[in-house]
């Protein structure tokens, strides 16, 4: 469900590494300065443009706006970081052999965050935050948080079953006010509730046997064989990633030896939700490639090719019949997320989603290749900006605070507790004078 879990679906595959944006960084007014030079990591603002229209009464008020982080492999590039990106959330040991990332210290998540401070520092105080410090009573002090990394997945990482359980209890309990909501979350994370809605909605997917209640070898086994199919992939369907839980090969050689199969049973027995999925390779016999569609505030915005095999087979799709028919494909799946996403019961356009469209060549189809839905991400995911035709740092800035301004007005219009009600009203509509009313 994020770009390291992705990266090895169901065919395979290795890690693709993410890549990170060029990040344009406009120069800090003298306010926007002392509102950065923070203690390292703490509650982070800088400059605005247009910041001196709009006035409010709650002089010396801003929002508190929580940003959850961790990512360690979606670099910036180099030199284009904040001036005052606070030292702790720098990833030291991330080049060489020895990393324990990818791309050096400066990431796209906290990016994000700061570029946000230093659009609007008079309006939102930022909360950056990542790993143990996400508890409920800290998203509770702020009044809204955006999660662009760390889930309840990757807290299962700490093998700390008390943070884990903290973590989930983010997501769920609305008083944390988080986005993405606690339903939609699940709807991502829960493969088998997007997979099955969009099979319905006549999506192309890889043929899948859903296993619901529990892994049994036998079972499946002999479902595998009524398929006919030669070569079979399993992995579970919630809170996993990096391959883990994962076992493949040939049909024939668990059907020889079963025990094997047996084995991950009884290693798996704590798991309910699982894919079974036959290999889908290209002609070559490698993995099939995907083109990763991304969608910002509801519109589709850019895509990027990731080759099934090649590590450094990365770039923005060029345009072409390809390009477009994985682009139509994408925006067909984002109607079906448009239908689960909503904020205080109500339909939402999402802040960031990822469609990833498989291509398979195939030159007996009209256009010489077949595409299928793969996977869908939300926010938690590598963004791949590093291959992006324009600023996504700026694009993310801008869309998290209409977001912002959207998840806030709707819990104050649902009658939400929301702390320092009034004094948000009156900064929404500062923002309101600067930006115009927020369009959905």
């Amino acid at each position: 469900f994020c770009e390291l879990r992705t990266r090895i679906p169901a065919q395979t595959r290795i890690l693709q590494a993410a890549m990170v944006a060029k990040i344009a960084a406009s120069k800090p007014a003298k306010q926007a300065m002392k509102a950065a030079k923070r203690p390292a990591g703490s509650k982070a603002a800088a400059s605005t443009k247009g910041g001196r229209s709009g006035s409010s009464k709650a002089k010396g008020f801003r929002i508190r706006l929580g940003i959850l982080t961790g990512k360690n492999f979606d670099p910036i590039p180099v030199g284009t970081h904040d001036r005052d990106y606070p030292k702790r959330f720098q990833f030291l040991n991330n080049t060489g052999p020895n990393a324990e990332g990818w791309g050096g210290k400066y990431h796209i998540d906290v990016s994000t965050g700061l570029k946000i401070g230093r659009m609007y520092p008079d309006i939102f105080q930022i909360d950056l935050m990542t790993g143990k410090e996400i508890t409920q009573a800290r998203l509770k002090k702020n009044h809204l948080n955006l999660n662009f990394w760390y889930d309840a997945g990757v807290a299962m990482l700490s093998e700390d079953k008390k943070h884990i359980a903290e973590v989930l209890k983010c997501h769920t309990n609305p008083d944390c006010r988080m986005w993405p909501s606690g339903d939609y979350y699940d709807w991502i994370l829960r493969k088998p509730r997007y997979m099955k809605q969009c099979i319905k909605a006549g999506i192309p997917m890889i043929d899948t046997i859903f296993v619901d209640n529990g892994f049994k070898a036998k079972a499946v086994l002999k479902q595998i064989q009524a398929k006919g199919w030669d070569k079979f992939f399993v992995k579970p369907a919630h809170f996993t990633f990096f391959g883990s839980g994962a076992i493949h090969g040939k049909t024939q050689d668990f059907v020889n030896d079963p025990s094997k199969l047996d084995a991950y049973e009884k290693e798996n027995k704590h798991m309910k939700l699982f894919l079974v999925q036959p290999y889908t390779l290209k002609p070559n016999g490698h993995v099939f490639d995907e083109v990763r569609n991304f969608f910002i505030d509801g519109e589709w915005a850019y895509s990027v090719y990731t080759d099934g095999t090649d590590y450094e087979g990365v770039y923005e799709e060029p345009a072409g019949a390809r390009k477009e028919a994985c682009k139509a494909l994408a925006q067909r799946v984002y109607k079906e997320v448009l239908k689960a996403a909503k904020w205080e019961g109500k339909p939402i356009k999402t802040l960031l989603n990822r469609i990833d469209i498989g291509v398979v060549p195939d030159k007996s189809k009209p256009k010489g290749f077949y595409v299928f839905l793969n996977e869908i991400e939300l926010e938690m995911t590598t963004w791949l900006a590093r291959y992006v035709p324009f600023n996504l740092c700026n694009r993310m800035a801008e869309a998290s605070v209409k977001k912002a301004r959207e998840l806030l007005q709707g819990m104050l219009k649902a009658g939400r507790r929301v702390p320092d009600k009034q004094k948000v009203k009156e900064l929404l509509k500062v923002l309101d004078e600067r930006c115009g009313p927020v369009q959905g």
